[in-house]
């Protein structure tokens, strides 16, 4: 699976993608009206909460709200959470939200990492998601203990089948001021 930023199908480009996923993170979204926006798309959704992010911009939104909002759309297939760390919270957010949405965690400390058999014995997580940079920053730029997390969550995600969403590259859209 693929999974593109809902702002990337502004780009001419974009326009007429197929076979992907839209990822719409919810700090970047102003008010309901914007994600119900943004929700009203004829693609599947993967829809990302950042919880606990103190770097701008913070969700405005809580999120029960986006649950709650989530529940009227059959199109978002997936909602991922940041800063998971234990089955608590695995459990918790699985029993709100709707079957027909799969619960994806986004790993992104050294608790986490260390709790991801924890987690995946509970048989809720299909998919996971690493954030390396929030990762590397929880371990204070420790490179060495870096790559064996890294190393370890690949080698967990083998052995109990669990897909491992990675972020592959970054897209520029080009301001050009020259004209």
């Amino acid at each position: 699976m693929i999974l593109l930023s809902n702002h990337l199908l502004t780009l001419p480009e974009f326009q007429n993608i197929k076979d992907v996923v839209i990822r719409i993170n919810m700090a970047w979204v102003k008010d309901i009206e914007e994600l119900h926006k943004f929700l009203n798309i004829d693609y599947d959704v993967f829809l990302d909460y950042p919880k606990g992010r103190t770097k701008p911009p913070v969700p405005i939104l809580d999120m029960g709200d986006a649950i709650d909002i989530i529940k009227e759309y059959s199109n978002v297939k997936y909602f991922a959470l940041s800063n998971i760390e234990d089955v608590s919270e695995v459990s918790l957010v699985c029993e709100m939200l709707p079957e027909h949405i799969k619960f994806v965690p986004k790993i992104e400390t050294l608790r986490g990492v260390l709790n991801l058999e924890k987690i995946f014995k509970t048989k809720l997580v299909e998919n996971i998601m690493l954030d390396t940079e929030d990762l590397y920053i929880d371990v204070h730029h420790d490179v060495e203990l870096y790559v064996q997390l890294k190393e370890r969550v690949e080698s967990v995600c083998f052995m109990y089948k669990v897909n491992l969403f990675n972020l592959c590259g970054v897209v520029f859209d080009e301001k050009n001021y020259n004209m």
